[in-house]
């Protein structure tokens, strides 16, 4: 498979998929058979995140939590992600973590993120409930800046510890409101920029597992509660600025205008016919244009955009077609143009062996399936054995309010992800033996 590259500003970094690995198709570890979780308790929790997950409160309540559970260690890296450790028998292995993330997005955000979160601090607590010993280190792990909703782009954090992008440069991030406010900015001002480790290779683990809504409806038309994420569909982002000549909006002759945002306009209108054609996604995620004011034509127009596709080739000629059109319009239209792929991100296959642990926590009560979107474990896939869990989402509705995934179904992933920590712990044991 080819190498897959996350491109921001001056950092364009190859990076190299996770190679194919045999596993044994075995029941689950002893461990994992005794797990049991407590769903009242994952409730409340998920009703606590809910009105706290959102900048300084959402950390301080995950503090809270981890040192309630009595944590090892505790830190915060310069990326504003908190890091827990919890001892296991090897104290010389590097932790298997449990990771997502609290931050949401405006139209949503109940379970998209936060059950990542409180699902991995249920299983925890409940392996501590049931005297469960892990042979290696635990981790708990709150990412920052996953979805990318204030600053761009996505994975803020987990892409400088996958080593794509510095510290810096992550400081760097501007806001999607063109205010140019910064995250680094954002994170000092609630005191949350930490000397904790930045890298893998400043501070490794063994394996990554995270439980994401599904965001689809493969599991509730199946009539599965949980599954397990086999791989992605691959996404590319770009960024698209159109510049035009200022003008007044009442006066100039509509003849020989040079109005950025009409051109801007039709290259998105474009991406529709473009995924239809593919069976593909696109999406405009950010329009900003200026001068501001009531009788400006617009001169600059950056339109921020996402295409997606389940095929690699049918991926990459989405992209080449609309960059060939919108170099076009520009052409015609007199217009300045220019365009930068700051995220390409090729379909791929999480690691066997961890995806086999969690397919062993299922059992039959969950499928396998894909994931249409990104997540911090598409970044530590890159460093580790990594896998993924999937709840089901009534009618597969994310990034809105009414994403809603049971009481139940939350309960079952978390079960699902302590399992598979301990099916992977496992096997841990046995290479060391």
């Amino acid at each position: 498979m080819s190498p897959q590259i996350f491109r921001h500003a001056s950092h364009n970094i190859k990076l190299s998929v996770a190679p194919k690995r045999s596993y044994a198709k075995v029941v689950n570890a002893p461990a994992a058979q005794k797990l049991k979780v407590n769903a009242d308790r994952l409730c409340r929790r998920s009703v606590e995140t809910q009105w706290h997950h959102l900048g300084q409160d959402g950390r301080d309540w995950f503090k809270d939590q981890v040192q309630s559970l009595g944590a090892k260690t505790y830190t915060v890296n310069k990326t504003g992600s908190q890091f827990a450790t919890f001892d296991g028998e090897n104290s010389g292995l590097p932790p298997i973590a449990m990771g997502s993330y609290l931050d949401s997005v405006a139209t949503g955000g109940k379970f998209d993120g936060p059950l990542g979160v409180i699902g991995a601090l249920e299983a925890f607590k409940s392996m501590k409930e049931h005297g469960i010993k892990t042979y290696a280190p635990i981790a708990l792990i709150n990412w920052t800046n996953e979805e990318g909703a204030r600053f761009f782009p996505p994975l803020g954090s987990s892409v400088v510890y996958a080593g794509e992008k510095d510290v810096s440069a992550a400081f760097q991030s501007k806001a999607n409101d063109g205010s140019g406010e910064t995250t680094g900015a954002a994170l000092e001002s609630i005191g949350y920029v930490g000397d904790g480790p930045n890298t893998f290779q400043e501070w490794p683990i063994s394996a990554h597992f995270e439980i994401h809504v599904e965001q689809q409806r493969r599991l509730e038309e199946a009539g599965k509660s949980v599954g397990w994420v086999e791989g992605w569909q691959g996404i590319d982002y770009y960024e698209m600025t159109f510049t035009g000549v200022d003008g007044h909006a009442n006066t100039y002759d509509m003849r020989g205008r040079r109005d950025s945002l009409i051109g801007a306009s039709n290259v998105m209108l474009d991406l529709q016919h473009l995924a239809l054609a593919h069976g593909g996604i696109t999406t405009v995620t950010n329009i900003q244009s200026g001068p501001i004011g009531a009788c400006n034509i617009q001169s600059w127009t950056k339109v921020v955009f996402c295409v997606a596709n389940v095929s690699n080739e049918r991926l990459a000629a989405m992209g080449q077609e609309i960059l060939a059109r919108a170099e076009a319009e520009a052409k015609q239209s007199g217009l300045g143009y220019s365009v930068e792929n700051v995220i390409d991100f090729p379909a791929g296959k999480f690691w066997p062996e961890a995806v086999d642990c969690v397919r062993r926590a299922c059992g039959d009560r969950g499928i396998g399936a894909d994931t249409w979107t990104v997540h911090d474990s598409s970044m530590t896939t890159r460093l580790c054995p990594t896998a993924m869990v999937f709840a089901r989402a009534k009618d597969g509705v994310s990034h809105n309010p009414k994403e809603w995934t049971s009481k139940e179904d939350c309960a079952e992933s978390a079960l699902v992800l302590g399992r598979a920590v301990l099916n992977y712990d496992q096997l841990l044991r046995e290479k060391s033996a």
